[in-house]
C-alpha cells in the first residue's frame, strides 16, 4: 500500500497494465473513497462514496505510468483511501483500484537530512532522492510501532477495558481526549454531545501520564446530596459506586496517541534509518550470527533480534515501550 505524509502534495502513482503489456490511454480518470476507519465520525464515513474525481497526467519519463494529487485538505491528518483508476482502451472500459494511506513520519525530512547525512544533491555520493528516504523512514517507523508496541499520532479509536474497583481505569493505550465513556453498554459521558452529556455523578479526567482515566471526585455529588434534596439518585451511581467497578466493561471512544512525536522516538528513526542503508543490514534482516571470510569475521549479540537491531535506538526507545512503562 502506497504510503503520502500528513500536510503533504506528493503524487500518487499507477502503472496501467492491458493484456500484460503497459499502455497509455489519452484520458485516466480517478474516483477517490474514504475508507478510513473513523469511530468518532457521525454518520459514519460510508467507504461506496465517491469524494471527488480527478483526472491523472501522464509521467513523461515512464511510460504507462500515471499519477494524481489529494487536495490538501484530504491530507491534513492520518486517512485511508480507495483510489480507482478508470480509462479506455481499444473502445473497452478498465480499471483497477489502489489504496493510499496519509501517514505522520516520525521525522521531518526536509529538517533532518544533515543529521542523516545523506546529500541533497545528486552528485554527492551520500544522495538520496526522496522515495529512498521515505522508504527508510517507513522502515524506522515499522520497526518503532513493533517495538514499543504504540504509535506515535493521533488517532480515533475504540477501547474495552474492565475496572478493579480503583479510581483510575488504566488504559492500553495511550489517551489523548475522552469522547465517550460507557459502562455495561450505559452511557456515562458523551463530551461530543452539545451541550455535554453527564449521566454520572463524577467528571472523568485524563491521569497525569495519558494511561488512564481518573475521577475527579473535586466538584462531584454522591447519593447523599440526592437524597436531601428530594431527588433519587441516578441508578448507574448504585452499580458504580465511587469507584471503576471491578470486572466492569467500560467502553471508550476517544482521540488516542500522541499530539507530537517525542524527540527520542524521532532520533531513534534517525538511527534506523541509516541502519537501512547500511551495508550489513542485509545480514541482519536475515538474522545471521555467524559471517566470516578468511581474514574476517563477525556475528551479532542475540540482544539485536530481541529490540529495534540498533543498541542506541533501543536505548532511545526504553521508556517508551508499553510493557515496562508505568502507565497510571
Amino acid at each position: 500500500m502506497a504510503e503520502i505524509y500528513v500536510n503533504s502534495r506528493t503524487p500518487i502513482k499507477s502503472k496501467i497494465y492491458w493484456e500484460s503489456e503497459l499502455v497509455s490511454p489519452d484520458t485516466v480518470t480517478v474516483k477517490v473513497y474514504d475508507v478510513t476507519e473513523d469511530p468518532s465520525i457521525v454518520p459514519a464515513i460510508s467507504p461506496t462514496t465517491i469524494l471527488t474525481t480527478l483526472t491523472a497526467t501522464s509521467v513523461e519519463t515512464d511510460s504507462g505510468s500515471y499519477q494524481v494529487i489529494l487536495p490538501f485538505n484530504y491530507t491534513e491528518r492520518n486517512r485511508s483511501f480507495k483510489l480507482v483508476w478508470s480509462y479506455l482502451i481499444s473502445g473497452t472500459e478498465g480499471y483497477h483500484a489502489s489504496y493510499v494511506d496519509v501517514v505522520t513520519p516520525y521525522i521531518n525530512i526536509n529538517e533532518h537530512l544533515q543529521d542523516l547525512n545523506f546529500g541533497s544533491d545528486p552528485s554527492d555520493p551520500n544522495y538520496k532522492n526522496y522515495q529512498e528516504i521515505q522508504s527508510a523512514e517507513r522502515y524506522a517507523r515499522k520497526i518503532i510501532e513493533g517495538h514499543t508496541g504504540q504509535e506515535f499520532y493521533l488517532y480515533q479509536d475504540v477501547e474495552v477495558v474492565y475496572g478493579s474497583d480503583s479510581d483510575v481505569l488504566v488504559l492500553p493505550y495511550k489517551i489523548n481526549k475522552l469522547n465517550k465513556l460507557y459502562s455495561n453498554d450505559i452511557l456515562l459521558i458523551d463530551n461530543q454531545s452539545v451541550p455535554a452529556v453527564n449521566n454520572w455523578i463524577f467528571n472523568p479526567i485524563i491521569s497525569e501520564t495519558g494511561f488512564g482515566i481518573r475521577i475527579n471526585k473535586t466538584n462531584s455529588i454522591d447519593n447523599a446530596v440526592y437524597t436531601a434534596n428530594g431527588f433519587v439518585p441516578p441508578s448507574v451511581n448504585d452499580s458504580e459506586g465511587s469507584l471503576f467497578g471491578k470486572n466492569i466493561r467500560y467502553t471508550i471512544h476517544g482521540e488516542f496517541g500522541w499530539d507530537r512525536v517525542p524527540t527520542e522516538v524521532s532520533q531513534a528513526c534517525i538511527e534506523l534509518m541509516k541502519d537501512y542503508f547500511s551495508k550489513d543490514s542485509v545480514w541482519r534482516n536475515k538474522y545471521a550470527k555467524n559471517v566470516q571470510a578468511f581474514d574476517w569475521k563477525f556475528e551479532y549479540n542475540s540482544s539485536a533480534y530481541a529490540g529495534t537491531g540498533n543498541a542506541y535506538a533501543d536505548q532511545l526507545l526504553s521508556s517508551y515501550v508499553l510493557s515496562n512503562m508505568v502507565v497510571i
